[in-house]
């Protein structure tokens, strides 16, 4: 039994110098190498490895556009019309508070404005810059004639020849009138001459008076009487002009004055702060899209500045990448062409960048930039939230 084990142990020994020479003589086979996946080390996330030329990250799926609601002032709310998952379009009234007052005010202020842009009140406008514009020819055909009366000769001339074919009429009824001196007052002959002397005596002041006032200089106060009569028919006319303008719609200067203007513009500007005042008390949709979140109910007073609904743009998705590294964002530009491949239906999707934020934050400890893109056109199936990753070519 001892001589058989010595024996087993002889040969063993034999095997193992056997095994060793070979070994020897053959060429050394390498420890294989473990190869850490940095992609799911979560204590320190990088994005994913760039080869040739091109650069990875991993992005998420976002709508193009969300809005958070909210009061600008409190109040109880009336009706809630939306819930979680409704699709809205833009203008639909999401939720209303007791506005009932606000809606008075709006109602009052529109009949104001309506009594005052009735036809009735246009017709009137046109007859008042109608009546403006005849009292400005006026004011400006005395305006002139102030001005150059003293030019023309030829009128200056005329007048003096009919001064002194008045002198001689009224010097011939003075001496018609003078033979009849001897006559009765009830003598028609000399009621005759009497009413002629008067009439020639007339026509005399008549001539001379024409005369003087083209060859007389104007006094200053006849200058500036006709002057301010000119300004203040002028300045009438416009404001009429402008009254008349504002009532039919039309473009007029942002200093255009008037008491009916300023009336008018009073009571458009009224009107408007009230409808600003009644629409406060209602979140409309400012885009069209789905209400993703509804933090209020019917009854319940809200403060201001609360978010109560949430609509995101579903219609337009984009993607936004959440760790693309400092070292790779100087190889991103703005109209990079990019390959999508959204994680959930294993698809890939054309897109480009559209934004590059200008500033940093920190993810495990690394620096990385926020890189948005937007899809060539908008895929089937993508929903916002799901995951992707993004190749973005130089």
């Amino acid at each position: 039994m001892k001589k058989m084990k010595l024996l087993k142990y002889m040969i063993l020994g034999v095997l193992a110098l056997a095994l060793a020479a070979c070994a020897a003589n053959a060429t050394p086979t390498p420890i294989p190498t473990i190869v850490v996946d940095s992609t799911n080390n979560t204590a320190n996330p990088v994005s994913p490895a760039s080869s040739g030329g091109d650069v990875v990250a991993s992005a998420v799926v976002v709508p193009a556009q969300e809005v958070n609601l909210a009061f600008v002032n409190g109040g109880n709310v009336a009706k809630v019309n939306a819930k979680v998952g409704d699709r809205v379009t833009t203008g639909f009234i999401l939720v209303e508070l007791d506005n009932t007052l606000l809606q008075l005010e709006v109602d009052r202020a529109q009949r104001a404005l309506r009594e005052l842009t009735s036809p009735a009140a246009i017709a009137a406008a046109e007859q008042a810059v109608a009546g403006a514009q005849d009292t400005y020819d006026d004011a400006k055909k005395k305006l002139d004639s102030l001005k150059y009366r003293n030019t023309d000769n030829v009128t200056i001339d005329y007048l003096q020849d009919q001064v002194t074919l008045a002198q001689d009429a009224l010097d011939r009824a003075r001496d018609a009138y003078n033979n009849t001196a001897g006559l009765s007052d009830l003598d028609p002959a000399r009621a005759r001459a009497g009413t002629n002397l008067y009439n020639a005596q007339k026509a005399y002041n008549t001539a001379m008076g024409n005369l003087n006032w083209y060859t007389a200089l104007p006094s200053e106060n006849d200058i500036a009487t006709v002057t301010a009569d000119f300004d203040a028919a002028s300045a009438a006319l416009q404001e009429a002009q402008w009254y008349l303008a504002e009532l039919k719609g039309e473009s007029i200067p942002a200093d255009a004055t008037g008491l009916k203007l300023a009336q008018l513009q009073q009571a458009k500007s009224d009107l408007e702060a009230a409808q600003v005042r009644l629409d406060q008390s209602r979140l409309i949709a400012p885009i069209s899209g789905v209400v993703a979140e509804v933090n209020v109910l019917a009854g319940e007073y809200v403060s201001p500045g609360k978010i109560l609904i949430i609509v995101l743009d579903t219609d337009r998705l984009q993607v936004k990448t959440t760790d693309l590294s400092e070292r790779d964002i100087n190889n991103v530009q703005v109209g990079a062409p990019a390959i999508i491949l959204v994680d959930a239906l294993g698809q890939e999707f054309e897109g480009e960048v559209i934004s590059i934020s200008p500033q940093a934050s920190t993810l495990g400890g690394d620096v990385v930039y926020e890189v948005t893109l937007a899809f060539t056109e908008q895929p089937a199936g993508v929903l916002a939230g799901m995951t992707a990753d993004v190749t973005v070519g130089e």
